[in-house]
């Protein structure tokens, strides 16, 4: 400016030099005077500097409840769970597996030492408990879940029978006393188990028929029941369903659409409606009334993939269905369900809407698997409000936007990351578990500075001050 307060350059001129400029410096100097502030927050030059900045495609909008461009091109790169904050080392082998409270105030993680560990969700987390399964002859712990109330954790593990056979085991376990409640023998191990209410749960056991056919049977089971007893749980027959072409079902999951229709049962990509009557354990059990052996449920609807599918999560609101799938190449045709074809080291993480049972959007892709068919295993993916993100065989663990369906984050470890957890609560929160032993928390640029001085005032710009790119 002049002397007189004249601005020496109009604002179209300056407008254009920023456009020159990466983010940083635009805001840098926007310190500078009255006139470069106001156009250092120009829309349409935020705008620019998102779609440049983010590789986003022109034809994708704002996201819709953005309020300027800069608000969200901040979002985007001060309010990702990025930065390492705290790594847990109390397991001593491969961690599975972690899953939050639905209060977000504790989590639990699984790890092949065999014990099932819950944390207290602190500034610093805790280690609350640690249950051993090694008396009741688990090999490892692989799964839990929380129940609606957090009352109860539902673990899964491999059981080891007589003769070395393996088979799979659900536990429950008092979250106020930490006494084991029941256990609920599964089987194939990695059916895993998941709750249907508060006090029932699913599981679900393997029965061959042919060389290339079998039928899982899903039961319904009391939470509560004395793990003495030899009859250690009362059942009921929910569904049985064949299995067609050497495939198997894998994991459950249950989604509660109510909000547009009744709750669904996820079976690795096979989708099964649970009415209302089938939600208790009241009623025949074992099956009782249902028909002959050769009855088998029909499935409400069947999502191919066209490769193996290592990996499920829902969405908060339970619309989406986010899939972890390793891809057969193009065009190929499986003529031996025994042999099929070399799967893909890329994973697709593929998006399901669960009210138009339609796939929606493109495939997210950065993570990769190495394994091959005969030896893959789940990489547990979890979604938030605004993100989604998965572990990987590269030894990262990464973040997408699920809006703008690109990758804003790569989490290192040391080895292959198995599972994914953002705290329901605050989704700037994240943690990784590994193949290293260790547990990651990983926390938010923004949370990071607050945390770290909270009585400072920021600057314009002090969300750049830790470049992660």
């Amino acid at each position: 400016m002049d002397e007189g307060g004249t601005p020496l350059l109009p604002d179209s001129l300056v407008y254009q030099i920023f456009l020159s400029l990466g983010p940083a410096d635009v805001l840098a100097a926007g310190l500078v005077c009255r006139q470069w502030q106001a156009v250092s927050r120009d829309e349409f030059l935020w705008r620019e500097q998102f779609y440049r900045y983010y590789q986003v495609a022109r034809d994708v909008p704002r996201h819709p409840v953005a309020t300027s461009w800069y608000e969200e091109f901040r979002r985007l790169y001060d309010m990702v769970p990025c930065v390492e904050v705290q790594t847990l080392r109390e397991h001593t082998d491969q961690v599975l597996h972690l899953s939050f409270s639905h209060s977000g105030y504790q989590f639990a993680s699984c790890s092949k030492d065999c014990t099932v560990k819950i944390w207290n969700n602190d500034l610093t987390i805790s280690l609350l408990h640690s249950a051993d399964m090694r008396p009741y002859n688990w090999s490892y712990t692989q799964f839990s879940q929380f129940n609606q109330d957090d009352s109860l954790l539902l673990a899964s593990g491999v059981f080891l029978g007589p003769h070395n056979s393996s088979s799979g085991e659900i536990a429950v376990i008092s979250l106020d006393t930490f006494a084991l409640l029941s256990r609920v023998r599964n089987k194939p191990y990695d059916v895993f188990g998941c709750w249907l209410t508060e006090t029932s749960l699913i599981s679900g056991n393997l029965h061959r028929i042919g060389d290339i056919t079998s039928c899982s049977v899903l039961w319904l089971n009391n939470a509560f029941q004395d793990v003495e007893s030899e009859n250690v749980n009362v059942v009921k027959r929910l569904f049985k369903i064949q299995n067609l072409n050497a495939s198997t079902i894998r994991t459950v999951m249950v989604a509660d659409c109510s909000r547009f229709d009744s709750p669904d049962l996820l079976l690795d990509a096979g989708i099964k409606q649970i009415l209302p009557h089938q939600m208790t354990t009241a009623g025949p059990v074992l099956g009782e009334g249902r028909g002959s052996d050769a009855f088998f449920d029909a499935l409400d609807h069947v999502i191919d993939v066209h490769g193996h599918i290592i990996g499920m999560g829902l969405s908060p609101d339970n619309r989406y269905l986010y899939v972890n799938s390793r891809a057969w190449p193009s065009g190929s045709v499986v003529a031996d369900p025994m042999q099929p074809p070399p799967i893909a080291e890329e994973i697709d993480l593929l998006v399901f809407d669960l009210k138009t049972m339609r796939e929606v959007k493109r495939a997210l892709r950065a993570h990769r698997a190495y394994t091959p068919n005969d030896e893959c295993f789940f990489i547990f993916l979890d979604v938030s409000r605004d993100f989604v993100a998965s572990g990987a065989e590269d030894r990262h663990g990464y973040i997408w936007d699920r809006h703008y369906n690109i990758c804003l984050a790569k989490l290192r470890h040391e080895d292959v990351v198995n599972s994914v957890a953002f705290s329901p609560q605050e989704q700037e929160l994240l943690l990784t578990a590994s193949d290293d032993a260790t547990i990651k928390a990983w926390r938010s640029p923004r949370t990071v500075r607050i945390l770290q001085a909270p009585r400072l005032r920021p600057r314009p710009f002090s969300w750049f001050a830790s470049q992660r790119r």
